[in-house]
């Protein structure tokens, strides 16, 4: 049997930035190739040099498309990868929305901070030309006595765990686990046992807020819009979150016909996302697949109205209140939110939302922890508005859905920790030696591992 180890360049120690190279004698595997995200610090990461020879790579695998996963794909092939990317068909195409997005912004941040970008379309045109892109549970072979699958992670549209063979051993990647019960994504798969596991702790510190109750809140805070005569601003992820929420504003707007605010959705990204979601259908869970039998398209509904070109975006302005505004990134790092939040955070009427987790370092992390104004191209913005989070609507899982997918596994595997802050990572290294005994271990940065 050849000596395997794994070495983590990113998501070690930290929430962003996921690249795993695993080496199986001379044969190496790269599991995802992502963005640093946060401080400035950590984004200049990303123009670095890889730390290892990207041409004796043999294959990379992608879980999914979020950016903190993919982002540095293109910058793979510039710095002389020249093999496949293998991945599910709908992450492949989620994947060249998210990077043709992070481009723009990449470009933003060269003009305001004089930084060069981390890769340019020809590379992304190389990637293109090189998905790989197969379906769940098929084995895909990779060489002598070594094989993948891929499984449903229930985290966003086409998100996989992936189990790798490697002779007699089996070692699993979580890549980032789902919640359960998701408004649009069938539940994650189980897995039978694994000898390693390097498994996410994003929320591995605590818990969401009854899920039952994540509707409730969001409409709540839509309905303040009507008494308030106010502006609803919901920073979203263009991914999964934007989509969730399209599908519940969809169902109470069809059921509330008197309810007539309108809502922006003003994020092209979202928009070329949700085409996908619609063309992949049959990848949702079946109530999504039932309620699309009965309305054609739940992710349309009266007063929603897509802005999808800049004046549009401008012209939101001109519109009365009430309004809500549906608007990207996530995190607020870039994007049509922040010129949303320059015009309605100095108003204490207004209304700011955060659906997800914010890394360490974003606006989006500074204005949820009380942060009083911030930096517009020169310019600080005071916050009088309210911010709020809805952890509720997270494609993560938990603490306690974390804990029950392990417990599905039937041995004990050696748990290798990733993709969380100190204080996560910590308090669920804890919790899985109370609960499971199964031996676990925290990542580091470029910490060889051998798995015997």
């Amino acid at each position: 049997m050849p000596k395997i180890t794994l070495t983590s360049y990113g998501a070690a120690g930290q929430v962003t930035g996921s690249c795993h190279l695993l080496q199986i004698g001379a044969f190496q595997i790269l599991i995802d190739c992502g963005f640093f995200q946060g401080s400035e610090e950590n984004y200049r990461r990303n123009l670095d040099d890889f730390p290892f020879d990207t041409a004796k790579i043999q294959a990379v695998i992608l879980t999914h498309a979020h950016l903190d996963h993919c982002g540095r794909l293109p910058k793979l092939y510039a710095a002389g990868y020249s093999g496949p990317v293998y991945t599910t068909t709908p992450t492949a195409k989620l994947t060249e929305i998210v990077l043709a997005d992070n481009y723009q912004i990449m470009k933003e941040k060269t003009a305001k901070y004089h930084q060069p970008l981390a890769y340019n379309l020809l590379d992304l045109k190389k990637l293109k030309n090189n998905w790989q892109a197969i379906p769940y549970y098929q084995e895909q072979k990779l060489g002598k006595n070594i094989s993948f699958k891929l499984y449903n992670a229930g985290h966003i549209l086409g998100s996989a765990l992936v189990e790798i063979k490697a002779g007699d051993k089996t070692i699993v990647f979580s890549g980032d686990l789902g919640a359960k019960n998701m408004p649009l994504v069938k539940d994650r798969d189980y897995l039978e046992s694994a000898d390693y596991l390097i498994l996410e702790s994003t929320y591995g510190d605590r818990d969401h807020v009854d899920t039952k109750e994540r509707e409730k809140k969001l409409l709540e805070t839509v309905q303040r819009t009507v008494l308030k005569n106010s502006v609803l601003l919901i920073s979203l992820f263009a991914i999964e979150r934007t989509q969730d929420i399209l599908a519940v504003l969809n169902n109470y707007y069809e059921r509330h016909l008197d309810f007539r605010v309108p809502v922006y959705l003003d994020s092209p990204m979202a928009l070329a996302a949700t085409r996908v979601y619609r063309q992949y259908r049959d990848w949702l869970n079946q109530k999504a697949q039932d309620e699309l039998a009965l309305d054609r398209d739940i992710f349309d509904f009266p007063h929603l109205r897509i802005t999808s070109e800049l004046a549009q975006s401008k012209n939101i302005n001109l519109a009365p209140g009430p309004k809500i505004i549906l608007a990207g990134s996530g995190m607020a790092e870039g994007g049509r939110i922040l010129h949303h939040l320059a015009r309605y955070a100095p108003d204490p009427k207004n209304d700011i939302l955060f659906m997800g987790h914010q890394v360490t370092g974003t606006l989006g992390h500074k204005l949820i922890n009380g942060a009083f104004d911030f930096d517009y191209f020169g310019k600080i913005i005071p916050v009088e508005a309210s911010v709020e989070q809805i952890d509720a609507f997270s494609a993560h899982a938990d603490q306690q859905e974390l804990l029950d997918w392990l417990a599905h596994l039937g041995n004990k595997p050696q748990i290798l920790l990733n993709h969380g802050n100190k204080e996560a990572l910590e308090n669920f290294k804890k919790k899985i030696s109370e609960k499971l005994d199964f031996p676990t271990k925290i990542l580091a940065q470029q910490e060889e591992i051998e798995l015997k």
